[in-house]
Protein backbone atom coordinates (compact mmCIF):
# COMPACT_ATOMS: atom_id res chain seq x y z
CA UNK A 1 0.00 0.00 0.00
CA UNK A 2 1.55 3.36 -0.97
CA UNK A 3 1.93 5.80 2.14
CA UNK A 4 -0.88 8.15 2.94
CA UNK A 5 0.15 11.45 4.10
CA UNK A 6 -1.06 12.36 7.31
CA UNK A 7 -3.58 15.07 8.65
CA UNK A 8 -0.48 17.28 10.18
CA UNK A 9 1.05 17.42 7.44
CA UNK A 10 -0.95 17.71 5.32
CA UNK A 11 -1.95 20.82 7.42
CA UNK A 12 1.55 21.90 7.00
CA UNK A 13 1.79 21.47 3.61
CA UNK A 14 -0.56 24.84 3.15
CA UNK A 15 2.91 26.71 3.84
CA UNK A 16 5.30 26.22 1.18
CA UNK A 17 8.01 27.04 3.99
CA UNK A 18 7.16 23.37 5.62
CA UNK A 19 7.29 20.30 3.72
CA UNK A 20 4.77 17.59 3.80
CA UNK A 21 5.80 14.07 4.87
CA UNK A 22 3.68 11.03 4.28
CA UNK A 23 2.75 7.76 6.63
CA UNK A 24 1.41 4.40 5.46
CA UNK A 25 -1.49 2.79 6.75
CA UNK A 26 -1.23 -1.05 7.65
CA UNK A 27 -2.93 -3.70 6.32
CA UNK A 28 -5.54 -5.72 8.11
CA UNK A 29 -4.58 -9.46 8.50
CA UNK A 30 -7.40 -11.53 6.96
CA UNK A 31 -9.55 -14.29 9.05
CA UNK A 32 -7.88 -16.49 11.32
CA UNK A 33 -7.34 -20.14 10.52
CA UNK A 34 -10.10 -22.25 10.38
CA UNK A 35 -10.13 -25.12 12.64
CA UNK A 36 -9.05 -28.40 10.96
CA UNK A 37 -11.71 -30.89 10.49
CA UNK A 38 -12.98 -33.40 13.24
CA UNK A 39 -11.53 -36.81 13.42
CA UNK A 40 -11.15 -38.65 9.83
CA UNK A 41 -12.62 -41.81 11.44
CA UNK A 42 -16.57 -41.33 11.52
CA UNK A 43 -17.40 -43.65 14.21
CA UNK A 44 -16.51 -46.57 16.57
CA UNK A 45 -16.70 -49.72 14.92
CA UNK A 46 -20.48 -51.51 15.42
CA UNK A 47 -20.24 -55.23 16.47
CA UNK A 48 -20.75 -58.45 14.37
CA UNK A 49 -24.29 -58.50 13.62
CA UNK A 50 -25.88 -61.40 14.92
CA UNK A 51 -26.42 -64.80 13.13
CA UNK A 52 -23.85 -64.32 10.58
CA UNK A 53 -22.63 -67.29 8.22
CA UNK A 54 -19.46 -68.55 9.53
CA UNK A 55 -17.81 -66.90 6.68
CA UNK A 56 -18.63 -63.48 8.22
CA UNK A 57 -19.06 -64.29 11.83
CA UNK A 58 -15.50 -62.18 12.34
CA UNK A 59 -16.84 -59.68 10.24
CA UNK A 60 -16.25 -55.59 11.63
CA UNK A 61 -17.14 -52.58 9.66
CA UNK A 62 -16.53 -48.89 9.82
CA UNK A 63 -19.09 -46.13 11.01
CA UNK A 64 -22.41 -47.62 10.25
CA UNK A 65 -21.24 -50.94 8.29
CA UNK A 66 -24.35 -51.94 6.03
CA UNK A 67 -22.28 -51.49 2.40
CA UNK A 68 -20.59 -54.51 0.86
CA UNK A 69 -17.80 -56.58 2.53
CA UNK A 70 -13.85 -55.37 1.57
CA UNK A 71 -11.26 -57.29 0.08
CA UNK A 72 -8.03 -57.50 2.12
CA UNK A 73 -6.44 -54.83 -0.80
CA UNK A 74 -9.70 -52.98 -0.50
CA UNK A 75 -9.53 -53.11 3.64
CA UNK A 76 -5.79 -52.13 3.48
CA UNK A 77 -6.28 -49.27 1.11
CA UNK A 78 -9.17 -47.57 3.70
CA UNK A 79 -6.52 -48.38 7.03
CA UNK A 80 -4.05 -46.68 4.92
CA UNK A 81 -5.86 -43.68 3.72
CA UNK A 82 -7.23 -43.51 7.56
CA UNK A 83 -3.75 -43.47 8.77
CA UNK A 84 -2.79 -40.60 6.26
CA UNK A 85 -5.80 -38.37 7.24
CA UNK A 86 -5.07 -38.73 10.76
CA UNK A 87 -1.10 -37.57 10.11
CA UNK A 88 -2.35 -34.46 8.64
CA UNK A 89 -4.69 -33.45 11.20
CA UNK A 90 -2.04 -33.78 13.59
CA UNK A 91 -0.06 -31.49 11.14
CA UNK A 92 -2.72 -28.99 11.09
CA UNK A 93 -3.62 -29.15 14.30
CA UNK A 94 0.56 -28.43 15.31
CA UNK A 95 0.41 -25.58 12.37
CA UNK A 96 -2.64 -23.63 14.36
CA UNK A 97 -1.69 -22.69 17.08
CA UNK A 98 1.58 -21.10 15.79
CA UNK A 99 -0.59 -19.37 12.71
CA UNK A 100 -2.71 -17.91 15.91
CA UNK A 101 -0.63 -16.65 18.02
CA UNK A 102 1.61 -14.95 15.05
CA UNK A 103 -2.08 -12.95 14.03
CA UNK A 104 -2.57 -12.01 17.70
CA UNK A 105 1.56 -10.48 17.56
CA UNK A 106 0.65 -8.57 14.26
CA UNK A 107 -2.37 -7.78 15.81
CA UNK A 108 -0.37 -6.07 18.74
CA UNK A 109 1.98 -4.58 16.65
CA UNK A 110 -0.53 -3.05 14.55
CA UNK A 111 -1.75 -1.36 17.87
CA UNK A 112 1.29 0.00 18.54
CA UNK A 113 1.63 1.78 14.83
CA UNK A 114 -1.68 3.13 14.71
CA UNK A 115 -0.71 4.95 18.77
CA UNK A 116 2.76 5.99 16.85
CA UNK A 117 1.00 7.65 14.25
CA UNK A 118 -1.17 9.02 16.37
CA UNK A 119 1.12 10.55 17.93
CA UNK A 120 3.40 12.23 14.96
CA UNK A 121 -0.43 13.28 13.48
CA UNK A 122 -1.00 15.11 16.71
CA UNK A 123 2.20 16.37 18.43
CA UNK A 124 3.67 19.89 18.78
CA UNK A 125 4.69 20.51 14.99
CA UNK A 126 0.41 19.86 14.48
CA UNK A 127 -0.59 22.11 17.21
CA UNK A 128 2.12 24.55 16.12
CA UNK A 129 1.11 24.40 12.66
CA UNK A 130 -2.38 25.02 13.39
CA UNK A 131 -2.29 27.76 15.93
CA UNK A 132 0.83 29.79 13.15
CA UNK A 133 -2.00 29.22 10.43
CA UNK A 134 -4.42 31.28 12.96
CA UNK A 135 -1.99 33.84 13.79
CA UNK A 136 -0.61 34.57 10.49
CA UNK A 137 -4.29 35.08 9.14
CA UNK A 138 -5.15 36.95 11.59
CA UNK A 139 -1.63 38.63 11.20
CA UNK A 140 -3.10 39.60 7.50
CA UNK A 141 -6.15 40.54 8.16
CA UNK A 142 -4.85 43.20 10.83
CA UNK A 143 -2.25 44.70 7.81
CA UNK A 144 -4.81 44.83 5.49
CA UNK A 145 -7.07 46.85 7.85
CA UNK A 146 -3.90 49.25 8.43
CA UNK A 147 -3.20 49.60 5.02
CA UNK A 148 -6.73 50.66 4.39
CA UNK A 149 -6.15 53.40 7.33
CA UNK A 150 -3.23 54.81 5.80
CA UNK A 151 -4.68 55.21 2.50
CA UNK A 152 -8.19 56.85 3.82
CA UNK A 153 -5.21 58.84 5.92
CA UNK A 154 -3.46 59.70 2.97
CA UNK A 155 -6.29 60.66 0.81
CA UNK A 156 -7.31 63.07 3.41
CA UNK A 157 -4.05 65.48 3.15
CA UNK A 158 -4.52 68.29 4.43
CA UNK A 159 -7.89 67.05 6.34
CA UNK A 160 -6.26 64.11 8.11
CA UNK A 161 -5.76 64.14 11.68
CA UNK A 162 -2.23 64.03 13.51
CA UNK A 163 -3.73 61.52 15.95
CA UNK A 164 -4.74 59.54 13.20
CA UNK A 165 -0.74 59.51 12.21
CA UNK A 166 0.33 58.69 15.68
CA UNK A 167 -2.00 56.01 15.77
CA UNK A 168 -1.04 54.39 12.54
CA UNK A 169 2.40 54.75 13.29
CA UNK A 170 2.12 52.81 16.56
CA UNK A 171 -0.19 50.10 14.70
CA UNK A 172 2.44 49.84 12.03
CA UNK A 173 5.56 49.68 14.79
CA UNK A 174 3.22 46.53 16.40
CA UNK A 175 2.74 45.15 12.87
CA UNK A 176 6.43 45.22 12.13
CA UNK A 177 7.13 43.20 15.47
CA UNK A 178 4.26 40.34 15.40
CA UNK A 179 5.94 40.57 11.53
CA UNK A 180 8.87 39.21 12.96
CA UNK A 181 7.68 37.52 15.62
CA UNK A 182 5.85 35.35 13.03
CA UNK A 183 9.19 34.77 11.55
CA UNK A 184 10.75 33.25 14.04
CA UNK A 185 8.01 30.71 14.84
CA UNK A 186 8.54 29.46 11.13
CA UNK A 187 11.44 28.93 11.48
CA UNK A 188 11.24 26.82 14.39
CA UNK A 189 8.29 25.10 12.44
CA UNK A 190 10.58 24.33 9.65
CA UNK A 191 13.21 22.85 12.34
CA UNK A 192 10.70 21.02 13.99
CA UNK A 193 9.68 20.00 10.10
CA UNK A 194 12.52 18.46 9.52
CA UNK A 195 12.92 16.25 12.72
CA UNK A 196 9.38 15.55 11.86
CA UNK A 197 10.35 14.00 8.69
CA UNK A 198 13.32 11.52 9.74
CA UNK A 199 10.46 10.46 12.32
CA UNK A 200 8.11 9.56 9.28
CA UNK A 201 10.26 8.22 7.61
CA UNK A 202 11.57 5.78 10.01
CA UNK A 203 7.82 4.94 11.15
CA UNK A 204 7.43 4.19 7.09
CA UNK A 205 9.76 1.55 7.00
CA UNK A 206 8.33 0.04 10.09
CA UNK A 207 4.99 -0.22 8.34
CA UNK A 208 6.83 -1.81 4.78
CA UNK A 209 8.00 -4.16 7.26
CA UNK A 210 4.82 -5.06 9.20
CA UNK A 211 2.82 -5.03 5.43
CA UNK A 212 5.52 -7.40 4.37
CA UNK A 213 4.71 -9.60 7.84
CA UNK A 214 0.94 -9.52 6.80
CA UNK A 215 1.94 -10.67 3.56
CA UNK A 216 3.77 -14.02 4.59
CA UNK A 217 0.73 -14.79 7.53
CA UNK A 218 -1.66 -14.18 4.44
CA UNK A 219 0.15 -16.64 2.51
CA UNK A 220 0.79 -19.35 5.48
CA UNK A 221 -3.00 -18.56 6.52
CA UNK A 222 -4.08 -19.46 2.63
CA UNK A 223 -2.37 -22.68 2.66
CA UNK A 224 -3.45 -24.03 5.80
CA UNK A 225 -7.11 -23.54 4.53
CA UNK A 226 -6.38 -25.20 1.45
CA UNK A 227 -4.67 -27.83 3.25
CA UNK A 228 -8.23 -27.87 5.47
CA UNK A 229 -10.75 -28.20 2.34
CA UNK A 230 -8.18 -30.96 1.10
CA UNK A 231 -7.96 -32.85 3.97
CA UNK A 232 -12.16 -32.61 4.34
CA UNK A 233 -12.24 -33.62 0.67
CA UNK A 234 -9.98 -36.48 1.49
CA UNK A 235 -12.53 -37.39 4.48
CA UNK A 236 -15.58 -37.61 2.79
CA UNK A 237 -13.89 -39.82 -0.38
CA UNK A 238 -12.23 -42.38 2.74
CA UNK A 239 -16.32 -41.91 3.98
CA UNK A 240 -17.86 -42.55 1.20
CA UNK A 241 -15.70 -45.44 0.24
CA UNK A 242 -14.86 -47.43 3.12
CA UNK A 243 -16.69 -45.80 5.87
CA UNK A 244 -20.26 -48.11 6.10
CA UNK A 245 -18.39 -51.17 5.16
CA UNK A 246 -17.71 -54.68 6.33
CA UNK A 247 -14.09 -56.40 6.77
CA UNK A 248 -13.11 -59.58 8.36
CA UNK A 249 -10.91 -59.56 11.37
CA UNK A 250 -8.71 -62.26 10.06
CA UNK A 251 -8.00 -59.62 7.45
CA UNK A 252 -7.62 -56.72 9.77
CA UNK A 253 -4.86 -59.32 11.81
CA UNK A 254 -3.41 -59.91 8.82
CA UNK A 255 -3.02 -56.68 7.63
CA UNK A 256 -1.06 -55.34 10.93
CA UNK A 257 1.08 -58.26 10.71
CA UNK A 258 2.08 -57.25 7.59
CA UNK A 259 0.71 -59.54 5.14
Amino acid sequence: MHPIPSAALRRAAAFACLLACGAATPLQAQQQPAKPPAAARPAATTPPAPAAPAAAASARGFGSARGPLLTRDELRACFSQEDDLKKRLEAQEAARGPLEQEKKAIGDEQALMRAERAKLDGGELATGVAAFSERNKAFNERRVRWETRVKAYNDAGRDASPQDRDELNAERVALEKEQAALEAERKRLVGLQEAHKDLVQAFNAKIRALDARVAEWNKRNGAYNEANASIESDRLAWASSCGNRRYREEDEMAIRAGK
